[in-house]
């Protein structure tokens, strides 16, 4: 019986549902967002593209690839949209290119037809949702993954052109991440010939000799450059940012410590439904694992990533993206010769997202409506209980279409042998813009320091010139720089006694101690924030008044 597929038109369509919104219309988040956003801004200002600085303070965590690309998105963008809009449409096209090599690699693995059941199952998948639509550092980490196994399989039958995907792969996985990607994707393919005969040939050797080379402008020129500019600079990248959150023993200082059940609780919805489907094709296809290349690298690229995040000692979701590429691989196969599962899956999907999107409906109707949500604890414990959302028609709208597109979602899914995974890629989708559409205005209040730090410089009169900031940490020095850019009122890191005013950032509610000739003038958090609070101070009168 022929296979059918969603058509290409529709899977277009798809992707752009699923990838465009998110991208703009909302400040730049904590906490992420935030610091990320600061180098980009530093770099555009100052024009050092070698030394990642957030706030006027080298930030060594990560390479600069992503901020790069963001601050090369920000200045095409800069007359049409916001800089923080602008640079995030970097996850946009590291999401797409990570897409478009999954759908490859699906395609080479399996034949005709498994690229788009590649895509959608990779869609599907619940973890890479919110991480793919912020500015983080490891979406281009996931791009770099999927690039390189599709190198891998091409280097089987072309070794030139896989190896240098393989090597452009490794490379982006590294100036976005540091050595987390070159490391694994190294171990998995000394593992591969090593375990399974059919990788021992001379293919695999010119595709890695001809990656190494690929690799080694990647590898080798901003570590250089940073190297030149300060040996100090480079140790805390390489030293304290790669080994020693590996290993641990900065962990205490970076942040981001693991533990060993951390994985196992999170994989299971992260990776949903490819871990499922991954399991099955492994399952069905067992006896050809022996002699299988797609299922050799596919399985071999997931236990490898996934033991080395296992070993640890720092864990965060975000680190476990390239985690998808492998079981995506693996799962294509079982989306078309499980017309059971295939069937539950649909049903599930049903049962679980069609109620989400008529409960995001029920929140903004009794939001709008009273300007109150709903008294539900797992809401108002991070958004706050009153917001009036703004009437925005095109908002409305698109959210009263998306919403409509579930009745041919179940219809036009049924027709399809893959019906369930395309219904949750799709019910995702749905969920998706209809958040996006009626509640970003509220997530936005509540994630961004916008109004926090505007109602701050409020209090200034116009003798303040500058305002010195105490305690601010990573994810609000550049916020505050930026917002004070724009109103023209210079900010300096640390007690600066050139100015008058002060702003203290602390966690928790009690107030800081202060001199006696400090004067309390505002206080405030974000909504519904009680850990982090910003108090700010003035100290005698302005330089102008004096």
């Amino acid at each position: 019986m022929a296979q059918r597929q969603l058509p290409g038109s529709l899977l277009v369509l798809l992707v752009l549902a699923w990838v465009l919104p998110g991208l703009t219309g909302h400040d730049p988040w904590k906490q992420d967002e935030t610091y990320i956003f600061g180098i980009v801004q530093h770099m555009l200002q100052t024009g050092d593209w070698i030394v990642p600085s957030n706030a006027g303070q080298p930030f060594m965590e990560k390479p600069p690839l992503y901020y790069w690309v963001a601050a090369i998105s920000v200045f095409l963008t800069r007359h049409w949209l916001a800089w923080h809009d602008g640079a995030r449409l970097a996850s946009g096209l590291f999401t797409m290119l990570t897409l478009l090599f999954t759908g490859l690699t699906g395609r080479l693995a399996w034949g005709a037809g498994h690229g788009r059941l590649a895509v959608i199952t990779l869609i599907a998948c619940f973890g890479l949702l919110y991480e793919s639509h912020i500015m983080i550092t490891d979406v281009p980490m996931l791009t770099g993954y999927a690039i390189a196994l599709y190198g891998a399989l091409l280097a089987r039958r072309d070794p030139v052109p896989g190896g240098f995907w393989i090597g452009t792969g490794a490379g982006i996985g590294f100036l976005a991440k540091g050595l987390l990607i070159p490391g694994t994707l190294g171990v998995t393919l000394l593992l591969l010939p090593t375990l399974f005969h059919n990788w021992r040939n001379r293919h695999l050797a010119t595709a890695l000799t001809v990656a190494l080379v690929s690799a080694m402008p990647w590898f080798l020129i901003w570590p250089v450059l940073l190297w030149l500019r300060s040996h100090e600079l480079f140790y805390q990248w390489f030293w304290l940012n790669n080994i020693g959150r590996f290993f641990g023993f900065s962990v205490d200082t970076l942040g981001a410590q693991s533990s060993s059940s951390f994985w196992p609780k999170t994989l299971p919805w992260f990776a949903w439904p490819a871990w499922l489907l991954a399991a099955i094709n492994l399952w069905q296809q067992r006896r050809q694992l022996l002699h299988s290349a797609p299922l050799q690298l596919g399985l071999l690229a997931f236990l490898v990533y996934f033991s080395v995040m296992q070993l640890s000692a720092s864990a965060r979701t975000a680190y476990g993206l390239p985690m998808l590429s492998g079981l995506v691989l693996l799962a294509t196969p079982a989306n078309l010769t499980t017309p059971r599962l295939q069937l539950w899956l649909d049903y599930l999907s049903r049962l679980i997202f069609t109620p989400a999107i008529l409960v995001a409906w029920y929140v903004w109707i009794v939001l709008y409506r009273t300007g109150q949500s709903p008294a539900w604890h797992w809401l108002t414990r991070g958004l706050s209980p009153e917001f009036h959302p703004p009437a925005q028609t095109a908002a409305l709208t698109a959210a009263i279409l998306a919403s409509a597109m579930l009745p041919a979602c179940w219809l036009g899914c049924r027709r399809l042998t893959a019906r369930g995974v395309t219904a949750s890629a799709t019910h995702v989708t749905i969920l998706w813009l209809v958040l996006n559409a009626l509640w970003l205005p509220w997530v936005d209040n509540a994630k961004r320091y916008r109004d926090v730090f505007v109602q701050a410089v409020s209090q200034l009169s116009p003798g303040y010139t500058c305002v010195s900031g105490i305690g601010l940490g990573e994810s609000t020095r550049p916020m505050f720089v930026y917002y004070l850019e724009w109103m023209h009122v210079p900010y300096h890191i640390g007690d600066d006694a050139q100015c008058a005013a002060v702003l203290i950032d602390q966690w928790g509610m009690q107030p800081p101690v202060v001199p006696d000739s400090w004067q309390l003038r505002w206080h405030a958090g974000r909504p519904q924030d009680t850990k982090e609070q910003f108090w700010l101070y003035s100290r005698g009168k302005p330089a102008s008044y004096q």
